[in-house]
């Protein structure tokens, strides 16, 4: 059978021959992700780059097969732990990660070509490679996509644009909502899925492929669909390698296909008559400077490469889990539009000379750039330049995010080293690796044998098999987590899984805690019985064993679950360990404050309180010796009238005059509050030390801006209080509108006071207030 792209294949191979770059658009389907490849090795051997493993995989298999080879000696693929190629191989597929780290090793020098392939899924690491290749310079690139907005892409490249059509059956669509500006919705998803999949076996021929979110949701529908007439399979990133062949090869039996995105451009999944859509996507939000994973109806651009793959061979069906006029967004933004920079920024350090030398097919987010910028000099991984420190060098090439290895390298000691690694592999599975048991015997059992109430102690005692039956674990997540721990405990020298060393479980959440204060929480004591840091606010997930009353949380995993608006939306500590207020306080967390100062004995002592995200980690009772705390405590003293006693309020007095004075002859000039004047004036006059006070008298702290002779005329003109007996009044002053506002301050008489009782206010209307009671006197 031939495939679209092949009438693609003169034109392709002259134009790839008399340029540096092309741009390949053609529908899924069509051929491109394994022809390309082969036309291509005449200019060297050819790396194909796919956003996802399993197709990285599928594809090296189909093509290995189409040579008649075997896989691994012509056609082979690298993903993240596995890899069958050799040297001799002409053609790799390989995921943007692994991609990323040959580019740092060596710049691609063994390739000759590379191709980005289904580059309209957007994703950072696939924008950064093609920014590095394009500064490069040094390899044939083919960039393909299904849909692609192919003339932006090609002025970025100065690259020729290549079109193969393909064919597409008319697919006709059904929409099962309430009504028609219904939103896709999680609500009864594997009900509703199971009820489309009736109609579709009643109403067309072939096989049925459903989108779904996750994982989660594909095994609860499968758990439904199960009692049907068919062949149910899941298909998803990590699912086995059976599940994975049935849903990409024809079977005897009907077959029902449930997938996530991975489905929707990057595979061919052959004879599918009706998709199924669900509407809904799992998909990253930039949340305060960090990537989180929620919960979102998909675009229209996603919707329609869902209902295209219906029609790929025969008329078909798509059945919309959602209303028709769903006001869907138009396309989903690109992932350096909406994820956390810091892995991008840290890779152009590795690879270039900083990110600021790159050009990017569209401008990277200026603040998303500063904030990663700032969290990686924060921990040193990059210099001043954007480059690459010898750290950042280090890191980068870690199969795990660059934070977990900035702990792992970090960590005191070999013992509390291994327990990181463990931690932090079972951290970086996508799939959830465990959870708790459901039954209260079961889970008494935990809580009995390990006694930290920590999720922290469950994720290394599962990764080291030390749970018994006790929890109910996902076998192919473990193993991934088993193969991270393998990898990371080679590359920092540390013994084998199974010789792991026990370790202080206090120490290595203390040590968590201190190198990543960031991931600290304390209890806001909130009717949502919530956990800040100062930044964001997190709810106790009910997977979590630590307790709702906790001062304070080590939170090392978070889901976020989007709502209508900022207030709805949620964030779900997953993986958290219990912190005291004291323990932060000895680590040294808390922001430390001067409360109030006294003398006792000749010397100065003051009270200072600890706070973390406003709130009260304790108090302590020390010497005040710090400069800077001196000055503060010498304020809190004057404005007390424990030192120089009526300084304060003749200083005070002076300066609402001088502010006044001003007013009245239109002159901009500010003046300082009392605080803000006694703070420089003690700082001008050099104090550092209580002692010094003995060096200054109170004439060196009056507020002289201006001269007495001019003021004090002014002052009796246009006094600020005012006092009449059994009555005392304080003056506002409203220059510009003549006018005069006079508020009882104390007294006991009753009536207003009289215009011959008040200064000679020439030409201002006066008001007198008392509480609600506004008179004129006149």
């Amino acid at each position: 059978m031939s495939l679209p792209i092949e009438s693609l294949q003169p034109q392709f191979t002259k134009t790839l021959s008399e340029q540096s770059a092309i741009v390949v658009c053609a529908t899924t389907g069509s051929g491109k992700s394994t022809q390309l490849p082969l036309w291509a090795t005449k200019h060297g051997k050819v790396l194909v780059v796919e956003p996802r493993r399993i197709a990285c995989t599928s594809l090296a298999e189909y093509v290995a097969a189409q040579c008649d080879s075997q896989l691994g000696e012509k056609v082979g693929f690298a993903i993240r732990f596995e890899g069958k190629f050799s040297a001799d191989s002409q053609v790799i597929y390989a995921t943007p990660g692994v991609a990323l780290r040959w580019f740092f090793d060596n710049k691609l020098a063994d390739f000759g070509v590379v191709m980005l392939d289904e580059f309209h899924e957007r994703r950072w690491d696939m924008d950064l490679l093609l920014a590095l290749l394009k500064q490069s310079q040094t390899h044939k690139l083919i960039v393909t996509s299904a849909t692609l907005n192919s003339q932006k892409l090609a002025a970025y490249l100065n690259a020729p644009v290549l079109e193969s059509e393909g064919s597409l059956y008319p697919v006709a669509e059904y929409f099962h909502a309430s009504e028609p500006r219904a939103m896709p919705d999680k609500a009864q998803l594997d009900s509703r899925v199971f009820s489309a999949c009736q109609d579709a076996l009643t109403h067309c021929q072939g096989d049925i492929l459903v989108f779904l979110p996750g994982k989660a949701e594909i095994q609860a529908c499968l758990a439904k669909v199960k009692s049907l007439p068919v062949i149910a399979v899941g298909l998803y990133s990590g699912c086995s390698p059976e599940a994975q062949y049935i849903a990409l090869t024809v079977q005897n039996t009907r077959r029902i296909i449930l997938a996530t995105n991975v489905a929707e451009t990057s595979l061919t999944i052959p004879n599918v008559t009706c998709v199924i859509d669900s509407g809904l996507e799992r998909r990253t939000h930039l949340r305060l400077g960090k990537t989180v994973l929620g919960l979102d109806a998909i675009g229209k651009d996603s919707a329609k490469q869902r209902l295209g793959r219906a029609g790929r061979t025969q008329a078909g069906i798509c059945i919309r889990l959602y209303g028709q006029y769903a006001p869907l967004i138009a396309s989903t933004p690109p992932e350096i539009q909406r994820e956390s920079l810091a892995e991008l920024v840290l890779a152009a350090g590795c690879a270039t000379t900083g990110i600021s030398s790159l050009s990017f097919i569209e401008p990277l987010p200026k603040r998303s750039l500063d904030i990663a910028e700032q969290q990686l000099l924060a921990l040193e991984a990059i210099d001043k330049h954007g480059i690459a420190t010898e750290l950042g060098a280090r890191l980068y090439p870690l199969p795990v995010d660059f934070e977990f290895g900035y702990i792992i390298h970090q960590m005191s000691s070999n013992t509390l080293r291994q327990a990181a690694v463990d931690l932090v592999s079972v951290l970086s599975v996508p799939a959830r690796v465990y959870q708790l048991p459901n039954d209260v015997e079961r889970l008494t059992r935990v809580n009995n044998q390990f006694k930290h109430g920590s999720d922290i102690e469950i994720a290394i005692a599962v990764l080291r098999g030390r749970t018994e039956d006790l929890i109910n674990i996902e076998p192919e997540a473990l193993q991934e987590a088993r193969q991270f721990s393998a990898l990371l405990r080679e590359t920092f020298a540390l013994p084998a899984l199974e010789n792991a060393a026990s370790y202080d479980h206090e120490k290595l959440i203390l040590e968590l805690a201190k190198l990543m204060p960031n991931w600290v929480y304390i209890s806001k004591q909130n009717r949502r019985n919530g956990f800040n840091n100062g930044h964001t606010e997190v709810l106790l997930s009910n997977q979590t064993r630590v307790s709702e009353n906790a001062e304070a949380l080590l939170v090392l995993d978070t889901f976020s679950l989007a709502g209508r608006g900022t207030k709805q939306a949620k964030t779900l500590a997953m993986c958290n360990a219990m912190l005291t207020k004291k323990q932060l306080l000895d680590i040294g967390l808390g922001k430390q404050q001067l409360h109030s100062a006294y003398i006792d004995n000749d010397a100065l002592w003051g009270e200072f309180v600890s706070h973390y995200s406003d709130i009260v980690l304790g108090h302590q009772t020390a010497p005040i010796e710090h400069p800077t705390d001196v000055i503060k405590a010498l304020v809190f003293l004057i404005q007390n009238d424990t030192l120089f006693p009526g300084l304060a309020s003749q200083i005070e007095t002076e300066i609402n005059y001088s502010a006044l004075y001003y007013q009245f002859h239109g002159h901009d000039a500010s003046v300082p509050d009392l605080h803000t004047f006694l703070s420089n004036q003690l700082v001008n006059l050099g104090i550092e030390t209580y002692e010094d006070l003995e060096l200054i008298n109170e004439q060196d702290l009056c507020f002289n801006e201006i001269e007495a002779w001019e003021l004090q005329p002014f002052i009796e003109k246009f006094p600020l209080t005012w006092s009449l007996p059994e009555l005392a009044i304080h003056v506002s002053y409203n220059f510009k509108g003549k006018s005069i506002e006079l508020t009882h301050s104390r007294g006991t008489r009753k009536d207003a006071p009289k215009r011959w009782e008040l200064p000679a206010w020439s030409g201002f209307k006066i008001r007198y207030r008392k509480a609600s009671k506004v008179v004129n006197i006149t």
